[in-house]
């Protein structure tokens, strides 16, 4: 593991603003796009997903950088995660001019797998990252509560419909990206 630096510490903090800014941006985002996200591409989400998706990706080289995934075969998830980021991220800058995902020619619709790849892998990371026990208190859990985004909106979905489910992925993204971004930009030092 890497020992905190004054460099360090000042890459890191700046990665903790954008995560806190760009979940932020997205959860607003989905507030006011509304039910109109489950019709088709929306221009507000996309762009503040776009955000949320650089705060993210601002994020997961912190881990790598600080090997917060462990050293084992387990170092090597942000990395692999950074690769379906990137793919999500493309996805949304490729996706302006199509009214619906049903549009995309047969490469993009193979490139919109890296959005729900990558959120499964931010799951298993902070899994990954619970277990190894090398944050703690509020860091150790955030990553695995954020990673959690994916399968609680679904679920809310299921349970109490469309207009639920924006709520609780707003209030999901903030309460626990958004939360994390705070943390790490206010105490770079607790990463260690």
């Amino acid at each position: 593991m890497c020992p905190m630096n004054s460099t360090l510490t000042a890459q890191v903090r700046p990665a903790g603003l954008l995560l806190a800014f760009g979940a932020t941006a997205w959860a607003i985002g989905t507030l006011i796009v509304g039910d109109r996200i489950y019709e088709g591409i929306q221009t507000l989400d996309t762009v503040t997903g776009m955000l949320f998706v650089v705060g993210v990706l601002a994020w997961i080289v912190v881990v790598a950088r600080l090997r917060l995934a462990g050293d084992g075969v387990t170092r090597f998830l942000p990395y692999v995660l950074m690769a379906t980021l990137t793919g999500a991220f493309v996805l949304n800058a490729l996706s302006f001019g199509y009214a619906t995902h049903d549009e995309f020619p047969l490469w993009l619709a193979v490139v919109d797998a890296c959005w729900p790849l990558s959120q499964l892998l931010l799951l298993v990371l902070g899994i990954v990252m619970a277990v190894q026990k090398r944050l703690e208190g509020a860091l150790r859990w955030l990553p695995l509560l954020a990673g959690a985004w994916f399968p609680v909106t679904m679920a809310a979905s299921i349970l109490g419909g469309d207009t639920f489910s924006v709520i609780v992925s707003a209030v999901w993204l903030v309460g626990t990206f958004g939360v994390l971004g705070v943390l790490v930009a206010a105490q770079p030092h607790r990463l260690r």
